[in-house]
């Protein structure tokens, strides 16, 4: 397959474990992150669906307010449930 690359920027504080799931999976790390984020979309398939969903209906109708909403309470979503996860012990 064709691969087009452009630069993805990495939290310093992950450039450690990145390169070191890379060399004991004998992976390079694009090939670490590509995995990752291909993981993460079927984990949350269901959510990105109900998202795109949304968003698809309010193109339809032409609301720009609906579609901004749907896009903004996502992003909002998305980030208080990752302050959750990290605020939960462990």
């Amino acid at each position: 397959m064709a691969v087009r690359t452009k630069p993805v920027r990495i939290f310093e504080a992950d450039h450690g474990a990145l390169r070191l799931i890379a060399e004991v999976e004998r992976r390079g790390t694009a090939d670490v992150i590509h995995a990752a984020l291909a993981e993460y979309m079927k984990v949350h398939r269901d959510e990105l669906s109900n998202v795109f969903a949304r968003a698809q209906v309010a193109f339809q109708n032409g609301d720009i307010a609906a579609l901004a909403d749907v896009l903004s309470s996502g992003n909002a979503r998305a980030a208080d449930d990752l302050a959750a996860r990290f605020s939960q012990p462990q």
